[in-house]
């Protein structure tokens, strides 16, 4: 019952299971986007920047053509595949914290427990009663 006493237990199972989500959900999507790209089918990301009316010739000119330009291999699905790659490193990196936190709750738990059965326990100095004297006697 110790254990949950301190915050640091429930709080590593939180990032633990939080990491876990996060790490499951990272590698299924990249398993997904993978097999997208090795298909060849990608979902279009944008509109052609000419369909926006706001968008003048020079404004696509001189704003838009540099990001378009960046590279024509680069897709949505590579952005996606990238992100899930993300996602899944920090649910490795929560799953890490929140195994060291139980880690630590755990250790310091048994450290306590151990710390107090140690005092608990009469030595043998402790087994025979010492005799006061009063503060007037010798």
């Amino acid at each position: 019952m110790g254990v949950w006493r301190s915050p640091v237990v429930p709080i590593g199972l939180v990032l633990l299971l939080l990491g876990a989500g996060n790490w499951y959900t990272g590698w299924r999507k990249i398993v997904e986007y993978q097999s997208l790209l090795e298909r060849g089918v990608a979902p279009a990301a944008v509109q052609e920047f000419a369909d926006f009316s706001a968008l003048t010739a020079r404004t696509n000119a001189m704003l838009l053509a540099p990001l378009q330009n960046v590279s024509r291999d680069y897709t949505f699905t590579h952005a996606r595949l990238d992100f899930y790659q993300v996602v899944r490193s920090g649910g490795r990196v929560l799953m890490l914290a929140g195994l060291l936190l139980i880690a630590t709750g755990l250790g310091r738990t048994w450290y306590r427990q151990s710390t107090v059965e140690r005092t608990a326990r009469p030595g043998p100095e402790r087994g025979r009663p010492r005799l006061s004297r009063g503060r007037g006697s010798r």
